[in-house]
């Protein structure tokens, strides 16, 4: 059989099934984030001009970017290119650099990705993953039952109001300065 010359036609399909396992941290942050009541994230949406890639999915993807170290726009597209659980995350959607930077940098959203990475942090010290002391440690696995509901936004609100977020926020700041310090 001689090769063709064709490349517009494919003779086979190739089916990527794009799944992770039950406990893997990326549906921690899934559940975590479609538990952000709609009114926090729906009402920054602009209802003008081209529709844009749901707030959601971007949040998913910044923390789990977050999670993974990963601090810079086109670090964040590349792991979406490369990394089965981002690519569950974002639905297999590409997402330019741009569109994740222009989504970090607007004021509504930097406050709504800060207030979610800080309740997420939080999250992990009530579920003993990680101690209150840190707020990174590469490598962890946070166990996640489906049926269970793991984590609940107003629940976080009311258990963490009177918990200091202001030293966790600090050192989420800290964290992306060093970011832009490295880069």
């Amino acid at each position: 059989m001689d090769k063709k010359g064709n490349t517009n036609k494919n003779d086979f399909v190739l089916n990527f099934d794009l799944d992770i396992p039950k406990d893997h941290i990326a549906r921690a942050i899934s559940n975590f984030v479609d538990s952000i009541p709609d009114q926090l994230v729906l009402e920054r949406e602009n209802p003008t001009g081209r529709p844009a890639i749901h707030p959601r999915m971007l949040m998913k993807m910044i923390i789990f970017a977050y999670y993974r170290q990963e601090f810079s726009g086109r670090d964040i597209e590349l792991l979406n290119e490369e990394s089965i659980p981002m690519k569950w995350l974002s639905q297999d959607t590409s997402v330019s650099y741009k569109t994740i930077n222009n989504f970090k940098s607007s004021e509504p959203f930097k406050h709504l990705i800060k207030e979610a990475f800080v309740y997420f942090s939080m999250l992990l010290v009530e579920s003993g993953v990680v101690k209150e002391k840190f707020l990174f440690i590469p490598g962890i696995e946070l166990k996640v039952h489906p049926d269970d509901s793991l984590f609940t936004w107003k629940r976080a609100v009311d258990e963490f109001g009177q918990m200091d977020k202001t030293q966790v926020a600090t050192r989420y700041e800290d964290l992306i300065e060093k970011a832009k310090d490295n880069k």
